[in-house]
């Protein structure tokens, strides 16, 4: 390796190094994110982020399918042999130890029903349990704007990236249940102050804010575009005067 190698070599590494000092929370919960764990016996739903790391919990039975909607079989368990289908890349690992499947990162169409079927000995089946997996991008980029309708009029907007989505409003002035919950836009009779949107789903939450001031610019446009408009039929009455002027001194020099 030449000397102008190592150079670069040292140059990236003091790089990532820069990164990992200005950004330390982000790399440590990509690093050490807590998976979402889920038991078939505590629960019959299961909310999980888009791309984070699930644990599901199986049972302490000698036998067990664990089968997907329209009976599409994920893992079939009896005593110590092992059933499970081979994905490429694989994305599905099963821990004998504590009888855990887990998911390396949740992708959507991984959302769906989940039945985990247990069995006797003999074949018969004993109990089964039910779990609806979804599957959720979270909230992100809250933005939060209004337009003037009328001097004592707004139109508030709220816009978020993720799936599923539900708006709450808040204002300092108003009180929560005089606002539109549920609803992205919605007109607000309030001169001053400030409006917040909370945006959550089944599996996080953001929020963003804005500060409403007077309307004093619509009236000044409308006075402004009032003022464009006459002035512009003045101009048109105007040439259309001077035109027939002319018209008729030429019609009157021919003759």
């Amino acid at each position: 390796m030449t000397r102008e190698d190592c150079f670069v070599d040292e140059m990236r590494m003091q790089v990532i190094i820069g990164i990992l000092w200005m950004f330390p929370g982000v790399v440590m919960g990509l690093l050490f994110q807590d998976p979402v764990v889920c038991r078939f016996t505590e629960t019959n739903q299961c909310n999980v982020a888009l791309g984070q790391r699930l644990h599901l919990q199986m049972v302490e039975e000698d036998l067990f399918y664990l089968i997907l909607s329209n009976n599409h079989f994920i893992l079939k368990y009896k005593k110590n042999q092992l059933n499970l289908p081979k994905p490429n890349p694989p994305r599905w690992q099963f821990v004998n130890d504590n009888k855990t499947m887990i998911l390396s990162s949740a992708e959507r169409n991984d959302s769906g029903k989940y039945t985990l079927v247990i069995n006797k000995a003999d074949g018969n089946i004993t109990t089964f349990y039910t779990l609806q997996l979804n599957i959720e991008a979270e909230v992100s980029s809250v933005k939060v704007s209004y337009s003037c309708l009328s001097p004592g009029i707004r139109k508030v907007y709220c816009s978020a990236d993720g799936d599923n989505l539900h708006f709450n409003w808040t204002s300092d002035l108003n009180p929560v249940t005089q606002l539109e919950d549920g609803n992205s836009t919605f007109l607000l009779e309030q001169n001053h102050g400030k409006v917040t949107c909370h945006v959550e789903n089944h599996v996080s939450s953001a929020q963003n804010s804005t500060k409403l001031y007077p309307c004093i610019g619509f009236m000044v446009f409308v006075t402004v575009w009032l003022f464009e408009v006459i002035i512009l039929l003045l101009l048109l009455v105007g040439t259309f005067y001077i035109y027939t002027r002319m018209y008729r001194k030429q019609s009157v020099n021919v003759d």
